[in-house]
């Protein structure tokens, strides 16, 4: 197969299961059996097709399963965006701008206060005590003002 022809194969049928809303693991299991069969007729354009899907976490997994990334790691990034933590470890690669870094820690923090808040009953039993437990999660909250 030469140059970018699997491109035309595989943007398809990615785009048709997006469009037609096949759950998360089927999109990644039927894509990453068409990504291997692609590879082994020396698919060389894979990061065009993957550049063309960031927007998709499981077609991103998709690729990652076949070891598949872009030179700048957008696609990591894109493909733990759903999980702030592994989101924010992405953030370890080069060439991470600022505003961007910023966005992550945001994240993570609103996604550890929340679950701080959500179980301040674990945390504190009198209604004193998670007014505490509150306030400190509201004090690390980028989102709370």
């Amino acid at each position: 197969m030469g140059w970018s022809s699997a491109n035309s194969i595989f943007n398809p049928v990615a785009r048709a299961l997006s469009e037609a809303g096949a759950p998360d693991d089927t999109k990644r299991k039927v894509l990453g059996d068409l990504i291997g069969g692609l590879q082994d007729g020396d698919w060389d354009t894979e990061d065009e097709s993957l550049e063309d899907f960031l927007h998709d976490p499981a077609i991103v997994k998709a690729f990652a399963d076949k070891d598949v990334h872009l030179a700048d790691r957008r696609c990591c990034r894109a493909e733990h965006a759903g999980s702030p933590r592994a989101y924010l470890m992405t953030m370890r690669a080069d060439g991470i701008d600022e505003d961007e870094m910023t966005g992550a820690i945001d994240a993570f923090a609103h996604h550890l206060a929340e679950t701080i808040r959500q179980n301040a009953g674990l945390f504190a039993r009198t209604d004193s005590e998670r007014a505490t437990v509150t306030a400190a999660a509201n004090y690390i909250d980028p989102k709370v003002p």
